[in-house]
């Protein structure tokens, strides 16, 4: 047996050490009610105008 095919035998017979992966810190997920304070004001306004309108049509189609 060579001294190269020995070696390569002991090499593949040695375990490498695992793969430590790096943990992962924990992001806390943004807190978006601030920022959107003023959308869900727009919405409910938005909300409010529609349904006066939609009302106002359906009087209209009585009154006409």
């Amino acid at each position: 047996m060579s001294i190269s095919s020995r070696s390569n035998r002991r090499r593949s017979n040695q375990r490498s050490a695992p793969v430590r992966r790096p943990v992962a810190r924990s992001i806390e997920p943004p807190d978006y009610s601030r920022e959107y304070a003023d959308v869900r004001r727009d919405l409910f306004w938005i909300a409010i105008w529609g349904g006066l309108l939609m009302l106002g049509m359906v009087i209209a189609s009585f009154v006409l």
